[in-house]
């Protein structure tokens, strides 16, 4: 019927792909428990065979296998496998994202619940609940993108906690000195180029080129913050600092796939806007996603663009992905 990961690929996982367990205190409950298992995005779906095989598992699989935004290929967001709910025990109580799903008339309406660290640390957990198949459906619908970002959220604290061992402390100097900002840079990001107000670094890995990009620039009003105006600007800073491989050639947003637009709220409370799209070179035929975050730097009346941006031809691209835009969200304004 679909594309199922069975639960034979998590139990090879356990053994094969482990964490470490996260940072939890010492003598908290979650100190205790082993580290979690399986690969990250990795989600297991513990419930009802005949229900999974029915329209509702249908829709849940449905939305957990929602493509990635702006990617070049087809990627999903998770790796699904299901698993009975009576065979549900042991070794895979550790994995380390689990949605259960429940359709019973004890319940009186669809009701979805979080909570972490039950069998193992750092964990994630979601229970979906509801007294019959259309409130389960109506449920996923009004849920969905929740059940994602917390998925994912968890998934972001987890690579923070691991990429926060592995930080440049020479490198994000050399961000704070042209951009006057805090922000957490990974090892790999060894080589940069530095101009006023700029600062682009990359891994120089051919086989997968990650890159971060951070620029200022001043701020007028509140339609600075519009798309048009932010790919505007993306566009001339690209050409004019991140040249391609051929002559003449440059970096430039690809319109054919349009971009996403998001206002936000961060944890700190600050105005940003998030731009999801794909980028190409001018004169050449090179490209691959980027998300970017523009932030109102009220203090200095500027905006501030912390940009992450791929490239690796056919190579997988969701967790290395996922992994720079965590670090990207460190971005600290002075």
């Amino acid at each position: 019927m679909r594309k199922i990961k069975y639960v034979l690929l998590i139990i090879a996982s356990v053994f094969l792909l482990s964490s470490c367990g996260g940072n939890s205190k010492k003598g908290s409950s979650s100190a205790l428990l082993p580290g979690i298992t399986g690969a990250a995005f990795d989600v297991l779906v513990v419930g009802d065979e005949r229900m999974w095989r029915d329209t509702v598992g249908r829709a849940l699989f449905d939305l957990l296998n929602t493509d990635m935004p702006c990617f070049p290929q087809s990627e999903p967001m998770f790796n699904i496998s299901f698993i009975r709910e009576r065979d549900f025990s042991g070794i895979l109580r550790p994995v380390r994202n689990i949605v259960f799903f429940e359709l019973s008339d004890i319940y009186t309406q669809g009701k979805v619940t979080y909570f972490k660290d039950k069998w193992s640390s750092p964990q994630a957990l979601v229970k979906l609940t509801a007294p019959d198949r259309e409130s389960f459906l109506q449920l996923l619908q009004d849920k969905g993108e929740e059940i994602i970002t917390y998925l994912v959220d968890a998934e972001r604290k987890r690579t923070l906690s691991f990429f926060s061992k592995y930080c440049s402390p020479e490198m994000a100097q050399k961000v704070q000195s042209a951009v006057n900002v805090k922000m957490k840079v990974p090892n790999q990001m060894d080589r940069c180029r530095v101009e006023k107000d700029f600062i682009w670094m990359t891994d120089g890995n051919l086989n997968m080129t990650q890159n971060i990009v951070v620029y200022s620039y001043p701020y007028y009003d509140k339609s600075d913050f519009q798309l048009e105006k932010l790919l505007h600007k993306r566009d001339s800073v690209m050409k004019l600092y991140i040249a391609g491989p051929a002559e003449g050639s440059y970096m430039a947003t690809e319109y054919r796939c349009e971009p996403t637009y998001k206002e936000l709220i961060d944890e700190n409370d600050r105005y940003l806007v998030e731009v999801r799209g794909m980028w190409r070179v001018e004169g050449d035929i090179m490209g691959g996603p980027f998300v970017s975050r523009s932030y109102l730097d009220a203090a200095l009346s500027r905006i501030v663009t912390v940009e992450a941006y791929l490239y690796g031809p056919f190579k997988k691209k969701r967790n290395t992905m996922r992994q720079l835009e965590t670090m990207i969200r460190t971005l600290e304004l002075d």
